[in-house]
């Protein structure tokens, strides 16, 4: 069979694709799963494409500017500051900051690589421990601006993988433990896999769902209506599409904020360096 063939490679093929293929297998309809799975997998490239799609300008213009200050602080900075200090005048504290930042760069920058080294190694020690991952996780959905875009690629996640296992036939008890480790947020899946004692009881997921403060209310409530109607993988199907529509223009938008923000700020960082640079010469021009 396919889907065994295809298990036989975990790293390519996830545990969610072999059993939509194997349930394709089981109900005589491979070719009709098989173009739902490419319909939904294209959902989640176009989805993730666009997201790291906006935050290439944005990167590129820190990326650039920073390293444009950088530069200035390693080359130009020393030969003004070799001007300064021969006049000996007394130099504005702006001034001084920007000598001695300028010192730490061509002298000390090791430190600084150690410091970066160690707080990206500290980062994914945290990250790679289950309490580490479940506090990061915690502080990812509830940071303000962003964190609620965090929720709605999650949930988008969640809505879109349940309703493709069960619009394939899976079983909601093993579309849960599925579904748990695909979302990607530790919150999520222990949610998700909460819901398997739930379903196992005969008890409404949707009033589980509804109990946590990181659920919006109107998954619950759609999730509720999907439960009474029987239909609930099209319900799922639809508030995915809805929330790839919000997640897409939330980006848009804080993109949109970003970029003038981020020109700002480094405009700012910039305009404080000249002046550091001329005021003092300014002053010597004056004095003379």
């Amino acid at each position: 069979k396919l889907s065994t063939a295809l298990s036989r490679y975990p790293q390519v093929f996830s545990e969610f694709f072999v059993h939509m293929i194997r349930s394709g297998e089981t109900t005589g309809k491979l070719d009709e799963t098989l173009n739902y799975l490419a319909d939904q997998l294209e959902k989640d490239y176009d989805l993730n494409s666009r997201i790291r799609g906006a935050m290439i300008y944005p990167a590129f213009i820190l990326f650039a500017l920073t390293g444009v200050g950088v530069a200035m602080m390693i080359f130009v900075i020393p030969k003004l500051t070799a001007v300064l200090e021969e006049s000996g005048a007394e130099l504005p504290i702006t001034t001084r900051i920007l000598i001695a930042t300028s010192e730490f760069l061509q002298n000390d920058w090791w430190i600084l690589v150690l410091v970066i080294i160690g707080a990206i190694f500290a980062y994914r020690s945290l990250a790679s421990s289950e309490a580490g991952r479940r506090m990061l996780d915690k502080i990812k959905i509830r940071l303000p601006i962003v964190g609620n875009l965090f929720v709605k690629i999650y949930l988008t996640r969640f809505a879109r993988s349940v309703s493709t296992l069960i619009a394939g036939g899976i079983p909601l008890t093993r579309t849960m433990e599925i579904v748990a480790d695909i979302v990607g947020n530790t919150v999520y899946r222990d949610l998700t896999l909460n819901t398997i004692k739930v379903i196992e009881d005969g008890n409404s997921i949707a009033t589980l769902y509804a109990r946590s403060s990181d659920v919006p209310p109107m998954l619950t409530q759609m999730m509720a209506v999907g439960e009474q109607t029987g239909k609930l993988d099209i319900i799922l199907s639809k508030l995915s599409d809805f929330y790839a529509k919000e997640v897409e223009s939330m980006i848009h938008n804080l993109v949109t904020l970003l970029e003038p923000v981020v020109m700002l700020v480094l405009g700012a960082a910039v305009a404080v360096m000249i002046t550091a640079i001329l005021l003092p010469m300014y002053q010597l021009s004056t004095s003379m």
